[in-house]
């Protein structure tokens, strides 16, 4: 498992995490929601060791993150940040295959790693084509595609995937098509945390759904269950309606206009 356990993150005054717990569990889609400021970027790049001056432990399949080389932990996880830049013109074949820098595998073992990402991800047609001709969401896709390259190859450990919302900026067939390739991923003995804003999306996708404000877990627990109207109102000081659809059972909100003027504290654990 892929564990934060009492994580507290400060930037000079300003305390961004507050004694954080999350468990990102192998073949399970985890999802963490909060509005802008919560701190769900700072947690990620916690549990990715970018940050690495937190309280509390983090814990990568039983033994601290801290203690893990560079190379070793990129073995277990890899991680899609919001923003990728890059201002050279390699091929989408040259991107998809630098997830496979720093393993050790034969050049065949790599090859075909690489092709079943390709044709998993649709990017056949693309190969040969300059990344800086892309659109947003064939670059996303492409990401996407390298990241799962990092972690795809079978082992006798769990791996790991980190996506810092992987789908802004993207229309919803582009959206859908990355969260349902995430969650196919579950399938390879993998854990999925996605930092989310969609929630109707979260909901569809997540087998667990953590509710993040101001720093501080709201709600956590299986994303059906704590997909609740005082919970998203409580994190979003919005209200809304939840409605579920005829054909899936699956729950979904439409924010109402009126927000409340000040959040209330509520801490659910279900």
């Amino acid at each position: 498992m892929y564990q934060a356990t009492n994580i507290s993150y400060r930037i000079g005054e300003k305390q961004l995490l507050h004694n954080v717990n999350l468990t990102v569990v192998p073949g399970k889609f985890t999802a963490v929601a909060g509005p802008n400021g919560a701190g769900k970027s700072t947690l990620l790049k916690t549990l990715a060791q970018e940050h690495r001056n937190y309280q509390g432990e983090v814990l990568v399949n039983g033994k601290s993150a801290r203690v893990y080389s560079p190379r070793e932990l990129s073995l277990v996880r890899a991680v899609l940040s919001q923003n990728t830049t890059i201002s050279f013109a390699f091929t989408v074949q040259q991107i998809v295959e630098l997830g496979r820098h720093g393993h050790r595998s034969t050049r065949r073992e790599n090859d075909d790693i690489v092709d079943e990402v390709v044709a998993l991800t649709g990017l056949e047609a693309f190969r040969d084509r300059s990344y800086l001709t892309l659109s947003g969401g064939e670059k996303q896709r492409v990401q996407l595609a390298r990241v799962l390259t990092q972690v795809w190859e079978e082992t006798l450990f769990p791996r790991y995937i980190l996506l810092d919302e992987p789908t802004s900026s993207l229309d919803i067939a582009q959206q859908q098509l990355i969260f349902a390739l995430a969650k196919k991923a579950c399938s390879r003995n993998i854990g999925v945390m996605a930092i989310v804003h969609d929630l109707n999306q979260a909901v569809q996708f997540a087998d667990d759904l953590y509710f993040l404000r101001a720093g501080k877990i709201i709600a956590s627990g299986e994303a059906h269950v704590v997909f609740t109207k005082p919970v998203i109102e409580e994190t979003f000081c919005c209200r809304v309606n939840i409605y579920r659809d005829p054909c899936n059972n699956c729950p979904y909100i439409i924010p109402e206009r009126e927000t409340f003027s000040e959040p209330r504290s509520v801490a659910i654990n279900l």
